[in-house]
């Protein structure tokens, strides 16, 4: 399946993902995760949401619901995203899957993926019959066999376009209605723990006595020149006779998986001399149970003379035989096993060598912390984070801080919204002169923002994440996202407006300088709908710090909101600020529930030191709180009113 022309069709609009090594984990939101189009993936998928673990062990998975009706032979239906994944040389791509006993046997499950740039199609099927029921299984696509086997499939310079999970019945007309589960989508073995690469000897691999057929275990040049030292296995296979042989490592005390997923042997097989029924086996042992698992591969599946990745998966090994514990102990011996057993009615004879290069145990890595800058979080009552409502998008008629009725211990930013089918078609709000500029040359990557849609808000409102400014030209720019495609609606989604993307194709043109930042909401076909819009956590991604923009950068002042003075006060308190630049401001009082007390300031003031005397006579005991805006600069302090 090469679904070449999907990829012209499809909107381009779920933002990038980082090259963090867990994709999606489902604990807030879908990740952008939708149901894939039927024109190419088929009309069995019918929904997906998120929900509780079936297992009790996550906050959240991905649900997949399917509908295999009677007479539809060959069916199909499938999940992905779009985004834009960088490998950065991970080896796998996997998703752990939780099918429930009601699926047949005879279903076959598929991870994909789809490169960027040839749109070269990947995959590997999985037969239900051999996974696992009600328990959590990983299943996997080798990234790094696909290009091997296919160099159009180049995620070397580029990125994964698509990838996804599909279920389908080509191998009957299956009836079938229920739900199937995903959860950890990640990158696996970017950064592989070495366990032997034979340059400067064999690394305790020897012969462990597993048969006959292996008669020289030596260390060698590389055939092919790229490395100082290989490990050759010389072979003899009797024609007419079943036979076998291994090499492997023995670890005194075990050799250590520290939560590795994968253990990959890579191997050079000569000229086609090889007989296609010989298999060669990834074989491993734990050091507690003995439990042995082994992966095997036909010679027939191996590329000759090239160097080719065989793995054994070691958490899938575990998730199917509790014996099988590498959390609890070590593996006692592993290596590669070639025999002719139970894949020729007739023995062949071979004579031949075997290389082995790079044994890696291949994890998940810890990605480096995110940086980013947090510039409203919404969660001091009565901080809006700067957003006011704008009068071309008269569907939003408020904004305000208020509590998160998904979460109570939080606080969002809450917008008003009515849709009509008449003017009122876009809501719109902004937050004036947005920097994303840090000292050192580095501008964020990206900016996010959370969004929560109530379920009673009609699919397909675009909302769009944009700038408009000297940064950009003062042209609008834009991210959009589609709801009920890109994200969904009763949950937390993250949106992103992508800076690193704009900086490239020269739409954001000074990324020094500031802009107003947009969100806004509208319906291509006019609807009906009023309710509330939650937004929280507007951030900045790739940067912990800000330089402020402007002409003149020699201003001796900076941003700073103090302490009031006295603290506890009765009846009146003095609150002093400094201004960086000349500009609009505005210093407002709110009580404990962000209810709005009174302004204090609200026009243009000059750069430099301020003061204003707050008089709290006429008002009751308690805590308050007073916000300074302008510009960017948004800061909330406490202070408490003793009568």
């Amino acid at each position: 399946m090469k679904p070449s022309h999907f990829v012209l069709g499809m909107l381009l609009c779920v933002p990038a993902l980082a090259a963090a090594q867990v994709i999606a984990d489902f604990e807030k939101n879908l990740g952008g995760y939708s149901v894939l189009g039927s024109q190419y993936f088929g009309t069995a998928l019918t929904s997906i949401a998120q929900k509780a673990d079936p297992a009790g062990k996550s906050a959240g998975v991905m649900m997949l619901r399917f509908n295999f009706p009677p007479g539809n032979a060959g069916d199909k239906g499938a999940v992905g995203t779009s985004s834009a994944i960088v490998t950065n040389g991970a080896h796998f791509i996997t998703y752990w899957v939780y099918i429930p006993p009601s699926m047949p046997d005879s279903m076959e499950v598929m991870v994909f993926a789809q490169d960027n740039q040839a749109f070269s199609f990947q995959q590997s099927l999985y037969r239900a019959r051999d996974i696992p029921r009600n328990t959590w299984y990983p299943i996997s696509l080798d990234l790094t066999q696909a290009q091997i086997r296919t160099p159009a499939f180049n995620l070397t310079t580029g990125s994964i376009f698509l990838t996804g999970i599909q279920v389908d019945n080509y191998a009957g007309n299956t009836v079938w209605q229920d739900s199937m589960f995903v959860d950890n989508v990640a990158l696996v073995g970017a950064q592989p723990t070495t366990v032997a690469n034979f340059e400067t000897g064999l690394g305790g691999f020897a012969d462990v006595a597993f048969g006959a057929a292996l008669k020289k275990v030596v260390q060698v040049p590389d055939p092919t020149g790229k490395s100082t030292g290989v490990m050759q296995t010389s072979w003899v296979f009797p024609a007419d006779t079943a036979s076998k042989g291994a090499v492997g490592l023995k670890a005194s005390g075990g050799l250590a998986a520290n939560g590795a997923r994968f253990i990959t042997f890579w191997v050079y097989l000569p000229d086609s001399t090889m007989p296609d029924s010989m298999a060669v086996d990834i074989f491993a042992q734990d050091n507690k149970n003995y439990a042995w698992h082994d992966t095997s591969l036909l010679g027939r599946y191996i590329p000759k003379r090239t160097w080719y990745p065989v793995s054994l998966d070691l958490a899938q090994a575990a998730a199917a035989d509790s014996r099988f514990d590498l959390t609890a102990s070590n593996i006692f011996v592993t290596g590669v096993q070639v025999h002719t057993y139970a894949y020729a009615a007739k023995h062949p004879g071979w004579t031949d060598s075997i290389y082995v290069d790079n044994v890696q145990l291949l994890s998940v890595a810890v990605p480096p912390p995110v940086k980013k800058l947090v510039l409203a979080d919404f969660s001091t009552p009565g901080d809006a984070g700067g957003f006011a409502v704008q009068s071309f998008g008269p569907a939003f008629t408020a904004v305000a801080n208020g509590v998160d009725t998904t979460n109570a211990a939080n606080r969002v930013l809450v917008v008003t919204a009515a849709f009509d089918t008449g003017a009122a078609v876009k809501g719109a709000m902004s937050r004036s002169n947005l920097t994303f500029f840090k000292t050192g040359d580095t501008s964020a990557t990206d900016i996010t923002l959370d969004v929560y849609i109530p379920p009673t808000m009609p699919d397909s409102a675009h909302v769009d994440l944009a700038l408009l400014g000297t940064a950009t030209g003062n042209a609008w720019v834009q991210d959009e996202h589609v709801l009920g495609v890109d994200f969904q609606k009763g949950m937390w989604n993250t949106l992103d407006f992508s800076v690193k993307n704009h900086i490239a194709n020269g739409t954001i043109t000074n990324a020094r300088a500031s802009a107003t930042f947009y969100v806004q909401v509208y319906y291509v076909s006019a609807k009906k709908w009023s309710g509330k819009i939650f937004f929280d956590n507007l951030t900045l991604l790739g940067i912990d710090a800000l330089t402020s923009v402007t002409v003149n950068s020699a201003s001796p002042y900076r941003y700073r909101l103090e302490h009031n003075y006295p603290n506890p006060f009765n009846p009146s308190t003095t609150i002093r600020y400094e201004l960086r630049w000349d500009g609009p401001v505005s210093l407002t009082v709110y009580d404990i529930l962000g209810r709005e007390v009174t302004t204090l300031v609200n026009g243009r003031q000059s750069a430099g030191p301020h003061a204003v005397v707050f008089d709290a006579r006429g008002i009751s005991s308690g805590a308050y709180f007073y916000t300074l805006r302008s510009g960017s600069y948004t800061k909330t302090e406490k202070m408490l009113l003793l009568k």
